[in-house]
């Protein structure tokens, strides 16, 4: 993975990756976009399977990564045929705010977690005032960071704004994955992380 292209999409694949067991066997990766996070957990989870809704960016995924030993999968994961109960952890970047509703996405990623296994998410928000002391800070934090890395602009489709804020975002979170943590991030994300009771 040397040489790699840089956005923060792709930065926060390191904390996705720190968030699935070290022992996991079974990674879903829901959103699966360029494929930078599939093949990352590929080099040291046994299975790893990717989904995608969109098929072109899914095939240049296949194709930037011809060697990682993933299950590339064209489909949409509220309704695609996948195994209950039966992976070691769920992790997406960037994607949630894509579903028209994340609360049914959340509980749908909880549904695929065997016991004792995780979900991990990094997502966007909508900006809001109330949180204006975090956005601001956010927002300048991302300016200087691409600049200075050099920000590659992914293959993906891009929605925006999101629809919910943090304060909604928090609450549909909690009601979908009961004692989930959820917390804001430097480049103006947010990681939203729970452990299915065993």
């Amino acid at each position: 993975m040397d040489n790699q292209p840089w956005n923060i999409n792709i930065h926060y694949d390191g904390l996705l990756d720190s968030k699935v067991p070290q022992d996991a066997h079974t990674v879903l990766d829901v959103g699966c976009g360029d494929g930078f996070l599939a093949a990352r957990l590929a080099q040291r989870v046994p299975d790893v399977m990717a989904v995608d809704i969109d098929e072109p960016v899914l095939d240049r995924a296949q194709i930037r990564f011809p060697a990682a030993p993933v299950n590339w999968i064209h489909g949409d994961v509220m309704s695609t045929d996948l195994p209950a109960h039966a992976f070691d952890a769920v992790v997406s970047n960037a994607a949630l705010h894509h579903f028209d509703d994340t609360g049914a996405a959340l509980t749908r990623f909880a549904s695929l977690v065997r016991p004792g296994g995780t979900v991990a998410v990094t997502t966007f928000v909508k900006p809001s005032l109330r949180e204006i002391a975090w956005h601001v800070p956010a927002w300048t934090a991302c300016a200087v960071v691409n600049r200075a890395k050099g920000k590659w602009e992914h293959s993906a489709p891009i929605k925006w704004p999101p629809s919910e804020t943090f304060g909604q975002l928090r609450a549909k979170a909690r009601q979908a994955l009961p004692g989930a943590t959820v917390r804001r991030l430097l480049y103006g994300r947010v990681l939203i992380t729970w452990r299915a009771p065993v």
